[in-house]
């Protein structure tokens, strides 16, 4: 009897588990990422915004961007050493749809302007997010 129940309890987990990884495998799919990145100072009323930029062929895990903080990082290491202002806290957002993105950096740039009287400047072609 004990041998029936462990070896029931054995097929149940390892269902759950194949399960599981049949759902993970669905969530993995190279998709178009599109990103844009904000740096701003408490210090200073000026925002600095990137362009939308397209990352090719990146895995969303479970609806994450991998290693997001090191492309907040690469925004706020370019604010410090090529613009020469340290300090600046920057953020990122990333969607698959582009359209999606364009409407929250324009939400974000329409509250920046209007409720904390901030003058926003884009960095141009001269910052590029690079895939860690």
């Amino acid at each position: 009897m004990r041998k029936a129940i462990f070896i029931l309890l054995f097929v149940f987990v390892a269902a759950v588990g194949f399960a599981r990884d049949k759902k993970n495998d669905k969530n993995e799919k190279a998709l178009p990422v599109y990103i844009w990145g904000a740096s701003i100072s408490f210090s200073d009323t000026i925002a600095y915004f990137t362009e939308i930029q397209e990352l090719d062929s990146v895995v969303l895990v479970n609806d994450f961007l991998p290693h997001r903080q090191y492309y907040a990082y690469q925004l706020k290491d370019y604010m410090n050493f090529e613009e020469d202002m340290p300090g600046r806290i920057s953020v990122i957002y990333f969607e698959t749809k582009r359209n999606k993105l364009e409407q929250k950096e324009a939400k974000i740039r329409k509250r920046l302007i209007e409720k904390d009287n901030m003058i926003v400047r884009y960095l141009g072609d001269k910052f590029k997010f690079v895939k860690p």
